[in-house]
């Protein structure tokens, strides 16, 4: 048996390079575009979640102290952007927190602008935020008599 060798029969490193270039750029592109969205679901959840634990911290802090505290939320645009917490002093209140943003794209609704417990940890009224991704969305309630606070997808 006679083998010839052919020295154009394989492919190039340049070439191999070439097409591994082409297909990163085509797995970013296609990254990219649902990248927005995914950030976007993952933000809602977490946001939602953050909200909870901060009304139950401030719960926990109206109980600890005697002071009522609460979260004040701040809209731009009829949109919740950011909230802070605040302990209610005869002086004045206080703001006892940093305030905190939510994750862009994400609708922030509620039914007040802002969130009250008393000193027995109570909640002065019935609250619900509705964090709205995309392709998922998360509500927020907080229950007035005892204060519990729970997390559910819609």
């Amino acid at each position: 048996m006679n083998r010839q060798h052919c020295k154009n029969c394989g492919i190039s490193m340049m070439e191999l390079m070439a097409v591994v270039v082409i297909l990163g750029i085509v797995g970013v592109i296609a990254a990219g575009s649902k990248m927005a969205a995914t950030l976007s679901e993952v933000g809602s959840q977490t946001d939602a979640n953050r909200l909870a634990v901060d009304l139950l911290c401030a719960q926990r802090r109206a109980i600890a102290t005697g002071n009522n505290h609460y979260l004040k939320f701040n809209t731009l645009g009829g949109q919740i952007r950011s909230y802070t917490c605040y302990r209610v002093l005869p002086t004045g209140d206080a703001a006892v927190d940093e305030p905190r943003t939510f994750t862009k794209n994400v609708a922030i609704t509620g039914t007040s602008t802002r969130a009250e417990f008393t000193f027995e940890g109570s909640a002065i009224a019935a609250y619900q935020y509705t964090l709205e991704a995309p392709n998922r969305s998360w509500q927020v309630s907080v229950v007035p008599a005892t204060g519990t606070v729970r997390v559910t997808e819609l």
